[in-house]
């Protein structure tokens, strides 16, 4: 998988610096949505190559000390500079610091990953009100208690206990069906647990991890 992954890793930055000089002797706007449609084809094989690589990575952490509420911050301010972004963030934080160890990139991407399933249901659904997530931090004995709460439908009863296997999705063809495979996988290598419950149209999805002494 490696291999595999390191030689598509080439093409792909070679695309990528084409799409970029072709939008600049892009000359009408038919044009430019073409080549816009191709740069939303292109960050989706990019992301998918990535979760595949996750599938099978045996890297070592980089384990750094972790400012939880600082980094979701952080986090959420990334996600909501985006103008296309079709959800409301909320972050209810904790009272008091929490602080916890691990590798904040691996971290940020089991988040990102729950995140985005918020939007994929968001830009899924046809009126109605906009789709919110409530994103809550708190202590919660030894561990960070961290909760992604939505309205954007909720899931099935039945579907909720295959919600963590690869490749598995409640979204179409379209979604790969590893976000929360992988926010699973990197939880568990964090000494962490993830679980989701939903009860229709809301989707709780909670993740504890292990608090720094």
């Amino acid at each position: 998988m490696r291999v595999i992954a390191h030689d598509l890793n080439g093409p792909l930055t070679g695309m990528n610096l084409t799409l970029q000089a072709c939008r600049k002797l892009a000359t009408n706007d038919s044009m430019r949505k073409l080549l816009d449609a191709l740069g939303n084809d292109l960050t989706s094989a990019t992301d998918l190559l990535e979760e595949l690589k996750s599938l099978n990575r045996r890297d070592t952490f980089r384990m750094q000390k972790i400012d939880l509420v600082a980094e979701m911050r952080s986090l959420i301010d990334q996600v909501q500079s985006n103008p296309r972004v079709p959800i409301i963030i909320d972050l209810a934080d904790s009272k008091e610091k929490l602080t916890i160890a691990g590798d904040i990139s691996r971290l940020r991407r089991a988040w990102q990953n729950i995140i985005r399933n918020t939007i994929d249901a968001a830009e899924a659904r046809k009126g109605g009100d906009r789709t919110s997530l409530q994103i809550s931090l708190k202590r919660s004995g030894g561990s960070a208690r961290i909760r992604f709460s939505d309205n954007g439908g909720g899931i099935d009863r039945r579907r909720i206990a295959r919600l963590f296997e690869p490749f598995y999705t409640t979204k179409g063809e379209k979604n790969r069906g590893l976000g929360l495979f992988i926010a699973r996988k990197i939880a568990i290598e964090h000494n962490g647990k993830i679980r989701v419950v939903s009860k229709k149209p809301m989707t709780r999805v909670t993740i504890d991890l292990p608090l720094m002494p």
